[in-house]
């Protein structure tokens, strides 16, 4: 099977996606019906359904980052890591002006990409050892440049822009910008999946033996997702600065398990090439949805984590029966 025949299978493929998005909308569905009859009738009204995209945007594109790794038959634990490490630098480097220090902190972010999508294509280590390496490494760095803890200043005293508070705040035409800032990148990581290397990159994840005999460069497409994975977790500093008005060296913890649950939930596989944008953020939906129905029902915190793991063991197994 050569390149081209990929790209026709790929095709073929997407109508399963969509059932498989269609399956995934209908559970999302249900679970807002039960947590608008436990609210009596708030959860559904258009305020809160927005609120619910605007508190999970981080996560959204965490997501997102996560889908193209798992995509590619890989994880990455580093995502969280990256997050806490570019708030930092966002606020360190204000003295070079806010558009300076963001370009900084996505730089730095894609330097860790590249650097963890190179020793998993090129040495051949397992993502997950990888980026579990990773994680500490740039949570360690994190923690020495702040002197282990949250910044509100830059190296030579520059406060944090009200920018980033205006843009978390803000709005377009009554849309919040964050909001607005998921979708563009939505778009963006759809229009990519459909280029040819999105659609080499389902191919590695389905078997990358075939698709390197099939002329496909696998190991450029594979660093590519690494660089774009770390890239979004970079972007998603700017939301996380303009929401808490600091960088945390501690940030970002909870994101690896999170992102990898809403794209499972999502019908994407963890063996790789199965995967889609529309499931991916109809599970950080379910997320939310299942956390705001955990609230309303009283369920302690403590115990939240426990389900959320229940829901992605559920959803892996349900995934892979599918395969099967």
């Amino acid at each position: 099977m050569n390149a081209s025949s990929y790209l026709k299978h790929r095709k073929i493929k997407s109508s399963e996606d969509t059932k498989n998005v269609i399956q995934i909308a209908l559970i999302a569905i249900v679970l807002m019906v039960i947590a608008a009859i436990l609210s009596k009738g708030v959860f559904l009204q258009p305020r809160n359904l927005m609120n619910l995209i605007f508190q999970n945007g981080i996560l959204i594109l965490i997501a997102l980052a996560q889908l193209l790794v798992i995509i590619v038959s890989g994880i990455d634990l580093s995502v969280g890591a990256i997050m806490a490490m570019s708030s930092i630098l966002i606020v360190l480097y204000q003295d070079a002006g806010s558009g300076a220090a963001i370009l900084i902190a996505l730089g730095a972010s894609m330097v860790f990409g590249a650097v963890s999508g190179s020793l998993v294509t090129f040495k051949r280590l397992p993502s997950f050892v990888v980026t579990l390496a990773m994680m500490q490494i740039v949570y360690s760095l994190a923690q020495v440049l702040s002197g282990g803890a949250a910044v509100y200043s830059g190296f030579q005293g520059a406060t944090i822009s009200e920018g980033f508070t205006t843009y978390y705040l803000g709005s377009v035409m009554g849309i919040p910008n964050v909001i607005l800032t998921c979708i563009i990148v939505i778009i963006l990581v759809s229009r990519f999946l459909r280029t040819s290397y999105g659609h080499f990159a389902y191919a590695i994840g389905g078997n990358e033996k075939t698709a390197y005999f099939s002329g496909i460069p696998v190991e450029r497409v594979k660093v590519t997702v690494y660089i774009l994975a770390a890239l979004l977790a970079g972007l998603a500093a700017v939301i996380f600065v303009g929401r808490v008005g600091m960088g945390d060296p501690r940030a970002g913890q909870w994101l690896p398990l999170d992102s990898i649950a809403a794209v499972t939930i999502g019908g994407a596989s963890l063996s790789g090439g199965v995967g889609s944008v529309a499931g991916t953020v109809i599970g950080v939906l379910i997320l939310g949805t299942l956390t705001n129905i955990m609230n309303l029902m009283g369920v302690p915190p403590t115990i939240q984590p426990a389900v959320k793991g229940i829901v992605i063991i559920l959803a892996v197994y349900l995934n892979s029966r599918k395969k099967n």
